[in-house]
Protein backbone atom coordinates (compact mmCIF):
# COMPACT_ATOMS: atom_id res chain seq x y z
CA UNK A 1 0.00 0.00 0.00
CA UNK A 2 1.09 3.54 -0.71
CA UNK A 3 0.25 5.93 2.12
CA UNK A 4 -0.02 9.69 1.66
CA UNK A 5 0.16 11.33 5.08
CA UNK A 6 -1.49 14.73 5.00
CA UNK A 7 -2.27 14.86 8.71
CA UNK A 8 -4.17 16.43 10.29
CA UNK A 9 -6.27 16.98 7.15
CA UNK A 10 -6.17 13.49 5.62
CA UNK A 11 -4.52 10.11 5.16
CA UNK A 12 -4.84 8.54 1.71
CA UNK A 13 -4.04 4.93 0.80
CA UNK A 14 -3.43 3.99 -2.83
CA UNK A 15 -2.84 0.49 -4.24
CA UNK A 16 0.56 -0.48 -5.63
CA UNK A 17 1.73 -3.19 -8.00
CA UNK A 18 2.80 -5.25 -5.01
CA UNK A 19 0.06 -7.71 -3.99
CA UNK A 20 -0.65 -7.52 -0.26
CA UNK A 21 -2.36 -10.56 1.28
CA UNK A 22 -5.84 -9.57 2.50
CA UNK A 23 -5.22 -10.21 6.22
CA UNK A 24 -2.05 -8.14 6.12
CA UNK A 25 -3.97 -5.45 4.22
CA UNK A 26 -6.66 -5.40 6.94
CA UNK A 27 -3.99 -5.00 9.61
CA UNK A 28 -2.64 -2.04 7.69
CA UNK A 29 -6.10 -0.46 7.49
CA UNK A 30 -6.61 -0.92 11.24
CA UNK A 31 -3.25 0.77 11.93
CA UNK A 32 -4.15 3.70 9.70
CA UNK A 33 -7.55 4.13 11.38
CA UNK A 34 -5.92 4.07 14.81
CA UNK A 35 -3.45 6.72 13.67
CA UNK A 36 -6.32 8.81 12.30
CA UNK A 37 -8.17 8.73 15.62
CA UNK A 38 -5.07 9.51 17.69
CA UNK A 39 -4.03 12.42 15.48
CA UNK A 40 -7.60 13.71 15.02
CA UNK A 41 -7.49 13.40 11.22
CA UNK A 42 -10.45 14.79 9.28
CA UNK A 43 -10.74 11.98 6.74
CA UNK A 44 -9.19 8.74 5.49
CA UNK A 45 -9.39 7.81 1.82
CA UNK A 46 -8.70 4.37 0.34
CA UNK A 47 -8.53 3.33 -3.31
CA UNK A 48 -8.98 -0.25 -4.54
CA UNK A 49 -8.26 -1.85 -7.91
CA UNK A 50 -11.58 -3.18 -9.19
CA UNK A 51 -9.98 -6.18 -10.94
CA UNK A 52 -8.16 -7.36 -7.81
CA UNK A 53 -9.14 -10.94 -6.94
CA UNK A 54 -10.12 -9.91 -3.39
CA UNK A 55 -11.89 -6.69 -4.41
CA UNK A 56 -15.35 -7.65 -3.10
CA UNK A 57 -13.94 -8.76 0.26
CA UNK A 58 -11.90 -5.58 0.65
CA UNK A 59 -14.80 -3.38 -0.39
CA UNK A 60 -17.15 -5.08 2.08
CA UNK A 61 -14.56 -4.73 4.83
CA UNK A 62 -14.26 -0.97 4.23
CA UNK A 63 -18.04 -0.49 4.29
CA UNK A 64 -18.28 -2.45 7.56
CA UNK A 65 -15.48 -0.27 8.95
CA UNK A 66 -17.47 2.92 8.40
CA UNK A 67 -16.25 3.95 4.94
CA UNK A 68 -18.54 5.32 2.25
CA UNK A 69 -18.12 4.60 -1.45
CA UNK A 70 -17.24 7.85 -3.20
CA UNK A 71 -16.56 7.23 -6.89
CA UNK A 72 -15.60 4.78 -9.62
CA UNK A 73 -12.57 6.01 -11.55
CA UNK A 74 -10.62 5.31 -14.72
CA UNK A 75 -6.81 5.48 -14.46
CA UNK A 76 -4.60 6.53 -17.37
CA UNK A 77 -0.89 6.66 -18.24
CA UNK A 78 1.25 8.44 -20.81
CA UNK A 79 4.98 8.54 -21.49
CA UNK A 80 6.17 12.14 -21.87
CA UNK A 81 9.38 11.59 -23.87
CA UNK A 82 7.65 12.45 -27.14
CA UNK A 83 5.66 15.38 -25.72
CA UNK A 84 6.55 18.40 -27.83
CA UNK A 85 6.57 21.93 -26.44
CA UNK A 86 3.04 23.28 -26.52
CA UNK A 87 1.98 26.63 -25.07
CA UNK A 88 -1.24 27.95 -26.68
CA UNK A 89 -2.25 29.74 -23.47
CA UNK A 90 -0.51 31.95 -20.96
CA UNK A 91 -0.51 31.05 -17.29
CA UNK A 92 0.35 32.48 -13.89
CA UNK A 93 1.14 30.70 -10.65
CA UNK A 94 0.26 31.72 -7.11
CA UNK A 95 3.83 32.96 -6.83
CA UNK A 96 2.67 35.88 -9.01
CA UNK A 97 1.58 38.81 -6.84
CA UNK A 98 -1.39 39.35 -9.17
CA UNK A 99 -2.88 36.00 -8.08
CA UNK A 100 -4.34 35.39 -4.63
CA UNK A 101 -5.31 32.23 -2.77
CA UNK A 102 -8.86 33.53 -2.50
CA UNK A 103 -9.07 34.17 -6.23
CA UNK A 104 -7.59 30.76 -7.01
CA UNK A 105 -10.11 28.99 -4.77
CA UNK A 106 -12.97 30.91 -6.35
CA UNK A 107 -11.83 29.94 -9.84
CA UNK A 108 -11.32 26.33 -8.73
CA UNK A 109 -14.87 26.22 -7.44
CA UNK A 110 -16.16 27.62 -10.74
CA UNK A 111 -14.28 24.90 -12.65
CA UNK A 112 -16.02 22.26 -10.53
CA UNK A 113 -19.47 23.57 -11.43
CA UNK A 114 -21.29 21.37 -13.93
CA UNK A 115 -18.54 18.73 -13.86
CA UNK A 116 -19.40 15.11 -14.68
CA UNK A 117 -17.26 14.05 -11.71
CA UNK A 118 -19.01 13.24 -8.44
CA UNK A 119 -19.51 16.31 -6.28
CA UNK A 120 -16.72 16.95 -3.79
CA UNK A 121 -17.46 16.67 -0.07
CA UNK A 122 -14.72 19.16 0.84
CA UNK A 123 -14.73 22.94 1.11
CA UNK A 124 -12.42 24.93 -1.16
CA UNK A 125 -10.30 25.77 1.89
CA UNK A 126 -9.87 22.04 2.54
CA UNK A 127 -8.97 21.42 -1.10
CA UNK A 128 -6.26 24.09 -1.00
CA UNK A 129 -5.00 22.83 2.35
CA UNK A 130 -4.63 19.37 0.80
CA UNK A 131 -2.50 20.90 -1.96
CA UNK A 132 -0.26 22.59 0.60
CA UNK A 133 0.18 19.38 2.62
CA UNK A 134 0.84 17.08 -0.33
CA UNK A 135 2.98 19.33 -2.54
CA UNK A 136 5.12 20.94 0.14
CA UNK A 137 7.00 24.22 0.04
CA UNK A 138 6.68 24.71 -3.75
CA UNK A 139 2.92 24.32 -3.80
CA UNK A 140 2.38 27.87 -5.06
CA UNK A 141 4.51 27.14 -8.15
CA UNK A 142 2.18 24.27 -9.07
CA UNK A 143 -1.08 26.20 -8.69
CA UNK A 144 -1.57 27.65 -12.19
CA UNK A 145 -4.30 29.75 -13.74
CA UNK A 146 -4.53 29.53 -17.54
CA UNK A 147 -5.57 32.50 -19.66
CA UNK A 148 -6.74 33.09 -23.21
CA UNK A 149 -6.39 36.73 -24.20
CA UNK A 150 -6.09 37.75 -20.54
CA UNK A 151 -9.31 35.93 -19.61
CA UNK A 152 -9.05 32.97 -17.21
CA UNK A 153 -10.17 29.69 -18.78
CA UNK A 154 -9.26 27.14 -16.11
CA UNK A 155 -6.70 25.86 -13.63
CA UNK A 156 -4.23 23.00 -13.40
CA UNK A 157 -1.96 21.86 -10.56
CA UNK A 158 0.96 19.94 -12.12
CA UNK A 159 3.45 18.36 -9.74
CA UNK A 160 5.93 15.52 -9.28
CA UNK A 161 4.42 12.77 -7.16
CA UNK A 162 5.80 12.48 -3.63
CA UNK A 163 8.50 9.83 -3.25
CA UNK A 164 9.36 9.93 -6.96
CA UNK A 165 11.47 12.11 -9.23
CA UNK A 166 9.81 11.36 -12.58
CA UNK A 167 6.09 10.65 -12.02
CA UNK A 168 3.96 13.57 -13.15
CA UNK A 169 0.44 14.17 -11.89
CA UNK A 170 -2.21 16.86 -11.99
CA UNK A 171 -3.59 17.36 -8.50
CA UNK A 172 -6.52 19.06 -10.20
CA UNK A 173 -7.38 19.99 -13.76
CA UNK A 174 -10.48 21.89 -14.80
CA UNK A 175 -11.91 24.26 -17.40
CA UNK A 176 -14.57 26.88 -16.75
CA UNK A 177 -18.06 25.65 -17.55
CA UNK A 178 -18.89 28.30 -20.15
CA UNK A 179 -16.05 27.37 -22.50
CA UNK A 180 -16.25 23.57 -22.45
CA UNK A 181 -16.95 21.43 -25.54
CA UNK A 182 -14.87 23.78 -27.71
CA UNK A 183 -11.58 21.90 -27.65
CA UNK A 184 -10.22 24.15 -24.92
CA UNK A 185 -9.93 21.33 -22.39
CA UNK A 186 -7.93 19.14 -24.78
CA UNK A 187 -5.50 21.95 -25.57
CA UNK A 188 -5.13 23.00 -21.95
CA UNK A 189 -4.58 19.41 -20.79
CA UNK A 190 -1.90 18.93 -23.44
CA UNK A 191 -0.21 22.12 -22.24
CA UNK A 192 -0.43 20.86 -18.63
CA UNK A 193 1.40 17.69 -19.74
CA UNK A 194 4.04 19.92 -21.30
CA UNK A 195 4.36 21.66 -17.93
CA UNK A 196 4.91 18.29 -16.27
CA UNK A 197 7.67 17.41 -18.71
CA UNK A 198 9.33 20.77 -18.05
CA UNK A 199 9.18 20.01 -14.33
CA UNK A 200 11.17 16.80 -14.96
CA UNK A 201 8.38 14.21 -15.27
CA UNK A 202 9.07 11.24 -17.55
CA UNK A 203 5.50 9.96 -17.50
CA UNK A 204 2.01 11.06 -16.48
CA UNK A 205 -0.46 9.23 -14.26
CA UNK A 206 -4.01 10.55 -14.23
CA UNK A 207 -7.59 9.60 -13.49
CA UNK A 208 -11.15 10.76 -13.84
CA UNK A 209 -14.52 9.52 -12.71
CA UNK A 210 -16.02 6.74 -14.81
CA UNK A 211 -19.04 8.88 -15.72
CA UNK A 212 -16.84 11.72 -17.00
CA UNK A 213 -16.71 10.63 -20.63
CA UNK A 214 -15.63 14.12 -21.76
CA UNK A 215 -12.42 13.93 -19.74
CA UNK A 216 -11.82 10.40 -20.95
CA UNK A 217 -11.98 11.71 -24.54
CA UNK A 218 -9.47 14.42 -23.61
CA UNK A 219 -7.12 11.72 -22.29
CA UNK A 220 -7.52 9.73 -25.50
CA UNK A 221 -6.85 12.72 -27.76
CA UNK A 222 -3.68 13.49 -25.83
CA UNK A 223 -2.23 10.00 -26.14
CA UNK A 224 -3.11 8.59 -22.71
CA UNK A 225 -4.17 4.97 -22.41
CA UNK A 226 -6.32 3.34 -19.74
CA UNK A 227 -4.42 1.21 -17.23
CA UNK A 228 -7.27 0.14 -14.96
CA UNK A 229 -10.38 1.02 -13.01
CA UNK A 230 -10.50 1.84 -9.31
CA UNK A 231 -13.04 2.46 -6.56
CA UNK A 232 -12.49 5.11 -3.90
CA UNK A 233 -13.85 5.13 -0.35
CA UNK A 234 -13.80 7.77 2.37
CA UNK A 235 -14.29 7.79 6.11
CA UNK A 236 -14.91 11.14 7.78
CA UNK A 237 -14.26 12.03 11.41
Amino acid sequence: MKVKDGTPEYILIEPTEEIVEINEWKKGIVAVLQKAEIEDVNRVGITLHRNHQDFEQRSDYLIRSGFEHYASKVDVYRELDDMEEYHPYTWRTLEDHRCTEEGFMELWGMCMQGSDNAASTLSMEQHLQSVKLELGFRWKHSCRIFYQEDQPIGIAIPHIEQGTTTEGRLFYFGVLQGIRSKGTGTCMHRQALTCLKEMGAKYYVGSTHQKNLKMQRVFQKNGCHITGCTESYYKYY
